[in-house]
């Protein structure tokens, strides 16, 4: 299945689910809203301005990653080799720069590309 994105009222290839998950967590793109509608599911993305560019650690990503396939904080700290409330604070920022309200908004999302 080829999904497709809108730019500026043309539609183009979207890159795959796991290149945007790069290209979100790296700063490129904001998650700026989401919704199902007829059993699909809409990501709107914007371009980031560089100097507007928010990027995750790697630690950030992995928790997040973990977090959206369903992870407990026990298992995500001990996966990142770190206390629970320091995976717990790594997912909460994470959230916070993708723009993201809660980790249910973040399995939604970006579960599929995440895990």
């Amino acid at each position: 299945m080829t999904e497709s994105v809108r730019l500026n009222e043309s539609v183009e290839t979207a890159p795959s689910v796991e290149g945007l998950w790069h290209a979100i967590t790296q700063g490129t793109f904001r998650i700026v809203n989401w919704y199902d509608r007829e059993g699909r599911r809409y990501v709107v993305l914007r371009h980031a301005e560089p100097d507007q560019q928010a990027r995750l650690t790697i630690r950030q990503r992995k928790a997040l990653a973990l977090r959206s396939a369903g992870c407990a904080l026990k298992v995500i700290a001990f996966e990142l080799g770190v206390s629970v409330t320091t995976a717990a604070r790594e997912v909460e920022i994470g959230l916070e720069v993708l723009g993201l309200d809660s980790t249910a908004a973040l399995a939604a999302v970006l579960g599929h590309a995440a895990a």
